[in-house]
């Protein structure tokens, strides 16, 4: 970490100070509602989606199984009461507490002016059990010319004085104008009624519910706290509380409740408890599914979940969920104290603020770019574990407006410094500019944040290529130390230029070896093709070299090179003071093995199995060996290209000739038929690679070798 000088210091504060204002706009103005709505969703999936509903509630519903069992009995929906009725009374039976329904009963089911049997059944019903409570709706209607006669009515007194909740404080009247009760009698009879109404957030979910509705001075509970509730205590609502005298219930910015959704129901079916009620009125109790005492003690919540009925809800845990479902979580929210507190705007935006000065502050304090990159990363990645675990214990945090700030801070803060100082950049000239042509160079400078990476390393797959000049320390010893520096450098002039032509990457001298790699820093899918043909065009370019060394008087000079694909660590690697971009890795040292095979074989290039399985052009391979160099306990198959694609037809030919005649040899080889193997070997050109494979055969025909031979020729030198 580098200390802040004053200059970043007062960018840092500025920057602080001004990205904490937009991100404060942003949460002002709810633009960033619809992600935090995503997240606070994900939150209540993973922690409520198991979660089952008090065992003092259950839930009966009008399912599609209910609506085809009454349809015989008593028609299409809607229902006579007298359905309510019986349900209600087979409940009363059991034991329960209270039935709540969600369904409006509002109108009478007769003529205008008459009340009918059915209604006259469910009233009566109500208020001999004692224990029904009704749904009500506290509006708010726009003035129309058809109803504006009806608005502003004030509420029966016959409902107030039994219904609505005497002592209650601190209430804001919020414009309601109308009002539906249940039908007249029925409000009188029921032991309690509760409002229904709920609105989705601006993305069509239901997360929130009113838990009171004031109208004209009055406060009428909500359907999912009417149960709960005992008309002496005394109700009060702060800012974000409301305050009975059992509960304090949290509430968000608009006053409303957030229901901690129950993810695991086991609704009753209507059908099946009129099934049950059938079996009982005849006397067949052994038939009964369902036990009226299973709703002992109970409060029972009844409403609908066939779609035709038009009371399905999103939730965040579910498309489909039941209206009745979020009254019923509501209550259990209630009756397992197991309520969800929203974070305010003023806490959120100190984070905000804290998020954005750590941001910005490590970035301008941290020199190295994985630091950079880490420590925000981190500090986003905790804090949202964080917003997951306090979810689980009942806080809401705003989880979108500080991980906004961390990557408004991240990407502004570097901006400033790409702007004001191009350090980076510059860092990848200087660590490229001696491995790769000027033109790769400018390609990679392009996209230089790319290859910062390589000061923390990174697995690449690539094609790995050492060179190195045969019988070199022979030379060396007979020439002045000037003239080898000289002919070292004419040779890697030239070989360079074709390592750069084909895009390569120069690693390394290593006395009179060269190391180099294809695919990085600038990824490549060739990269086996390009090192392939760089290769070939090397043991070409030795033409070249000589040329100049005769013009020297220096001795003329061969190579032979190895060549290796697979996965390798790139980075750059050594101290603080001297770092080389460089890749390391077994691939590299079998590549480095290869190269040494060239002097047994006498090939100019040697390739790996994997280079050759890379290959995409048609460069004529001929097999040499299958081989288990030192260290290594797998055999692998190693080939020789032989020509360039680009060759001249009758030398490709040629060249694909001899691959065909090698690879029939190799063949017979392996198949221990040694003679026939000799045969075509002799067919060679005077290589070395015919001299070993014709010693090879002779030896194994006066000496067998073992049965469990495998053909693997084991390499004990490096």
């Amino acid at each position: 970490m580098r200390p802040l000088n004053r200059k970043k210091s007062q960018a840092g504060v500025t920057l602080t100070l001004l990205l904490s204002g937009v991100v404060y706009a942003l949460l002002a103005s709810g633009a960033l509602d619809r992600l935090e709505w995503i997240t606070y969703d994900y939150r209540m999936q993973l922690h409520r989606q198991e979660k089952r509903l008090h065992p003092d509630l259950a839930v009966v519903l009008i399912d599609e199984a209910s609506l085809q069992t009454l349809n015989p009995l008593v028609g299409r929906y809607p229902w006579p009461r007298s359905v309510y009725a019986d349900l209600l009374e087979f409940l009363a039976e059991g034991g329960a507490r209270a039935v709540v329904f969600d369904i409006l009963f509002t109108e009478n089911e007769g003529d205008r002016g008459t009340l009918h049997p059915s209604d006259a059944q469910l009233i009566a019903t109500s208020g001999r059990t004692g224990i029904a409570y009704h749904a009500a709706q506290v509006l708010k209607d726009e003035p129309t010319e058809d109803n504006r006669h009806s608005l502003h009515r004030p509420l029966p007194v016959s409902f107030t004085g039994r219904h609505a909740l005497p002592h209650h404080q601190g209430f804001p009247d919020r414009g309601n104008n109308s009002f539906r009760l249940p039908l007249d009698g029925l409000h009188q009879a029921s032991q309690g009624v509760g409002v229904v109404g709920m609105d989705a957030d601006a993305d069509g979910i239901y997360r929130r519910v009113p838990l009171f509705f004031p109208y004209q001075g009055h406060l009428l509970p909500a359907l999912s706290i009417a149960p709960l509730l005992d008309r002496s205590e005394r109700i009060s609502r702060t800012a974000n509380k409301v305050r009975l005298e059992r509960h304090a219930i949290p509430l968000d910015a608009d006053g409303r409740f957030l229901v901690n959704m129950v993810g695991r129901f086991e609704p009753y079916s209507l059908g099946g408890i009129f099934a049950s009620i059938a079996a009982l009125r005849a006397g067949e109790v052994e038939r009964m599914l369902v036990y009226p005492d299973e709703f002992e003690g109970k409060i029972v919540f009844v409403g609908a979940s066939a779609v035709g009925l038009e009371d399905i809800k999103t939730t965040p845990l579910s498309p489909l969920t039941p209206g009745v479902y979020i009254h019923a979580s509501a209550s259990s929210n209630v009756l397992d104290q197991e309520f969800l507190q929203p974070v305010g705007l003023a806490a959120t935006m100190v984070v905000v603020t804290l998020f954005i000065a750590l941001t910005a502050g490590g970035i301008l304090a941290f020199s190295r770019f994985y630091l950079q990159l880490a420590a925000p990363l981190g500090l986003a990645l905790a804090f949202a574990a964080y917003t997951f675990w306090q979810f689980g214990v009942g806080r809401v945090l705003h989880a979108t407006g500080p991980l906004v700030a961390i990557g408004l801070a991240w990407f502004s803060t570097f901006a400033y410094v790409a702007f004001t100082e191009g350090k980076d950049k510059r860092r990848v000239r200087t660590m490229l500019s001696q491995y790769v042509s000027p033109a790769m160079l400018t390609t990679v400078l392009d996209r230089y944040e790319d290859h910062l990476k390589a000061e923390i390393g990174t697995k690449e797959h690539l094609s790995i290529l050492f060179s190195d000049v045969r019988g070199f320390t022979a030379i060396s010893e007979r020439l002045p130390a000037e003239h080898v520096v000289d002919l070292l450098n004419t040779h890697f002039s030239v070989m360079t230029d074709i390592i750069f032509r084909y895009e390569g990457t120069l690693d390394k001298f290593i006395g009179d070896a060269i190391m180099a790699f294809w695919g990085a820093p600038i990824r490549i899918g060739d990269h086996a093709d390009r090192s392939v043909q760089a290769a070939i065009e090397m043991t070409r370019g030795i033409a070249e070299v000589n040329r100049r060394l005769e013009a020297k008087g220096y001795p003329a000079i061969k190579i032979g090179i190895g060549i290796n694909s697979g996965e390798v660590i790139l980075g750059n690697i050594g101290s603080e003071k001297k770092l080389d971009y460089t890749v390391i890795g077994d691939n590299v040292n079998l590549a480095s093995r290869l190269e040494g095979l060239t002097k047994q074989y006498g090939c100019p290039v040697i390739i790996s199995e994997f280079t050759h399985q890379e290959l995409t052009q048609p460069i004529p391979c001929a097999t040499v060996d299958l081989v288990r160099v030192k260290g290594k306990q797998v055999p692998i198959r190693i080939y020789w290209p032989l020509a360039l694609p680009g060759d001249p037809p009758e030398s490709v030919e040629e060249a694909t000739r001899l691959a065909a005649l090698i690879e029939r040899a190799f063949a017979l080889y392996m198949a221990q038929r040694w003679g026939e193997a000799m045969a075509l070997y002799a067919q060679l050109p005077p290589v070395r690679l015919r001299e070993v494979f014709l010693e090879r055969c002779e030896n194994y025909r006066v000496a067998p070798p073992p049965g469990d031979w495998d053909g693997v020729f084991t390499l004990t030198t490096k």
